[in-house]
């Protein structure tokens, strides 16, 4: 059975040996994935409660703008995991229709790892679990979004200058309120970044079974210099390497052999230990998927 404190990537057999032989993981970029709405559920969660709150029109229109401009800005590198060691949907859409394997990688050893992967000249990552319920998204959005609400009342969006031909207010007095006007909304600006870290971790309902988890790494500006490339499926995608360290534990618990996998255990077992990765259980799938 799935070793519980294991997250499991689902992969092929190529992609499983460049994991064992580099001893790294490679986070890919999510917005080139098989999702069209992955990193676009925070402007629509957002959104949602801005009509529940009744947020004016105008309102609305310059947070969605200025939400999409973040989903523009930003892509998302990761590594999917899924808390199922064995599971038929799995199996079919990303491990080779059963013929590769799912990588149990020990839960403690990814959230070490995500704590050494930082460093001043380097992009890190952080592990996510990934959040599928509406109103659980919706909380954790309502927070952020309390503190928009605020600045927006304080005139974020409102128009510099005179308002009308019958504005009544003084050049100092304008000038005054041009300042505070400016200061709203270069606070609002900076409250918007505290939405990056959940851009990839909503995803909709419909992938739940999934039960995923995510290593994430944020690039910004669309500033790939400290990528890598790799070509898949007709696209070229950019991603980041993080190697294993010694961190006192196994970063590999288990290994799951798809049901339509015909190497044989030992080979496994042999190939994770030349590798260095010793105390790792090699297993075959329940399924009896053909």
């Amino acid at each position: 059975m799935p070793t519980p404190t294991a997250l499991y990537h689902y992969c092929s057999n190529d992609a499983f040996v460049s994991v064992v032989n580099s001893r790294s993981v490679w986070l890919s970029s999510l917005t080139l994935s098989n999702d069209s709405m992955e990193g676009r559920l925070v402007n629509a969660t957002v959104m949602r409660v801005a009509e529940r709150d009744k947020l004016d029109v105008n309102s609305q229109q310059r947070l969605r703008e200025s939400l999409e401009f973040s989903e523009r800005f930003f892509d998302g590198l990761g590594f999917c995991l899924s808390e199922e060691g064995d599971l038929l949907s799995q199996w079919r859409g990303y491990a080779d229709d059963a013929r590769g394997v799912a990588i149990g990688f020990g839960k403690t050893y990814l959230d070490a790892l995500a704590v050494t992967s930082k460093s001043s000249s380097a992009a890190g990552f952080v592990v996510h679990k990934v959040e599928y319920e509406p109103t659980r998204q919706e909380a954790l959005v309502e927070p952020t979004y309390a503190e928009l609400r605020k600045l927006i009342a304080a005139g974020a969006f409102r128009r510099p200058g005179l308002q009308s031909l019958l504005d009544s207010r003084t050049q100092e007095q304008i000038g005054s309120d041009d300042k505070e006007i400016q200061a709203a909304n270069r606070e609002l600006i900076i409250r918007l970044r505290d939405f990056l870290p959940m851009l990839f971790q909503l995803k909709a309902e419909a992938f739940r079974e999934e039960r995923e988890w995510r290593l994430v790494s944020m690039l910004g500006g669309r500033k790939f210099e400290d990528c890598l490339f790799r070509s898949s499926r007709g696209k070229i995608i950019p991603y980041r390497s993080f190697q294993f360290q010694d961190l006192g534990r196994p970063p590999i618990a288990d290994v799951v052999l798809g049901a339509k996998n015909e190497t044989p255990t030992p080979v496994v077992e042999s190939m994770l230990a030349q590798a260095g990765l010793t105390d790792v259980r090699v297993w075959r799938s329940r399924s009896t998927y053909r």
